[in-house]
């Protein structure tokens, strides 16, 4: 009996790993709320949590048992990570059975996305749109940047039913991205090719990876980090990669150029585009839309501060400041509204990851530019460091509700 009843709890352990998991949690974040579940059900329990897998202890009294678990890597989903937490939090404060609970869990894995599918591919319209704002591109670069954007949403929506998309889309779609942008470029010189290349796969780039990497190291948990960061790098490469081999078969040898200068956008475009690119990458994570609000004004202020403190504070205080602001306030909303901080944490930080000047990196190395490597890599490795350093001192100022 008292074998079963360890067994129950560990069914519902192990299902909660994998939904929060296929949800994008990292690995600390899983760890933590693993711990606080397991001690919730009066167990002794001990995890290593890496991307692709999960090592796990448990005993109640003299009974013992452990698990070794293969995850697949999940993508960001907000919305069940949420409900996710609420009914694990049912199940802990008894208004649930853990039975009740995995039903609960399981018919959240099942629903499909609060957005429908047309949403989804405005969305990445609106990323790689707004993006361009923040680059200073123009407003031709804008336009083109959101076409170019539906029909990559377009390849990640209705892809998403074949088995080989998971391993082609992405180079596919930096392929398709670099021959429509070379060709309309031939017709249209006042186009920034590179800009419009770059904003037009801004959803593809690890540059929040790259961040949740860094943070797993601060954290200790090594493994999971290292394998992070390394994914990151390899992603990113894959774009670069491909991206070099199109324009090189296309006899295109343009260096990369980082804005229109003269061309750019007005203000108040600016403001348009980045409430876009906001708007965008909160339907890309999947937000609750009862969360929307303010997912959308910590995106905002993390923008804003970021945007006019680095004028001010210069780069690296810029960030540890943006950092920590961001934290502060989504452990804030946390605490208030009782629900993960993740909700308000992970698109407010989005919009100021270094994907981008990691890209420029990677595409100086592919163009022979050993010191601008070198340089652009320092400056991505600074600026993560920063912002991984702003999100701590945050946690220390206002601590999270719980592990998410």
């Amino acid at each position: 009996m008292i074998e079963a009843r360890l067994n129950d709890k560990v069914d519902f352990i192990v299902l909660l790993a994998r939904s929060l998991q296929r949800c994008g949690a990292a690995a600390h974040h899983l760890e933590r709320a693993l711990s606080s579940a397991g001690k919730g059900l009066g167990l002794g329990n001990q995890y290593l949590a890496f991307p692709t897998g999960l090592v796990a202890s448990f005993n109640s009294g003299e009974d013992h048992r452990s698990i070794v678990v293969r995850f697949k890597p999940g993508a960001i989903d907000l919305s069940k990570l949420s409900k996710i937490d609420e009914a694990a939090d049912e199940v802990l404060a008894g208004r649930l059975t853990l039975k009740e609970g995995m039903v609960r869990i399981e018919e959240i894995n099942k629903q499909g996305d609060d957005y429908h599918w047309i949403l989804q591919i405005i969305a990445y319209a609106l990323a790689s749109a707004g993006f361009v704002t923040a680059l200073k591109g123009s407003l031709l670069d804008m336009l083109v940047a959101g076409i170019i954007g539906v029909v990559i949403g377009a390849l990640d929506v209705f892809g998403r039913r074949f088995a080989i998309h998971e391993q082609l889309f992405a180079g596919g779609a930096a392929c398709l991205a670099t021959i429509a942008v070379n060709v309309l470029h031939r017709y249209l010189p006042s186009l920034t090719p590179d800009l419009v290349i770059l904003a037009a796969i801004v959803v593809l780039l690890p540059g929040l990876t790259l961040i949740i990497a860094f943070v797993e190291l601060s954290t200790r948990n090594l493994i999971a980090g290292t394998a992070r960061l390394a994914g990151a790098t390899g992603d990113l490469l894959k774009l670069v990669f491909t991206i070099a081999i199109t324009k090189k078969l296309m006899l295109n040898t343009t260096a990369f150029t980082a804005g229109a200068g003269a061309t750019a956008v007005a203000p108040w475009v600016e403001v348009l585009g980045v409430g876009g690119l906001a708007i965008g990458f909160i339907i890309l994570f999947k937000v609750r839309p009862k969360h929307v609000f303010s997912s959308f004004i910590v995106s905002i202020l993390a923008y804003t501060a970021s945007r006019f403190g680095s004028e001010r504070l210069g780069t690296e205080l810029s960030f540890f400041a943006t950092g920590a602001l961001v934290a502060i306030i989504s452990n804030s909303i946390a605490k208030l509204l009782l629900r993960p901080s993740l909700i308000t944490l992970l698109p407010g930080i989005i919009l100021i990851v270094p994907g981008s000047i990691g890209y420029r990196g990677m595409t100086s190395m592919f163009q022979n530019n050993v010191m601008d490597t070198v340089q652009t890599s320092f400056s991505v490795m600074i600026i993560a460091i920063s912002l991984v350093a702003g999100l701590f001192f945050g946690n220390a100022v206002v601590p999270p509700r719980r592990s998410l």
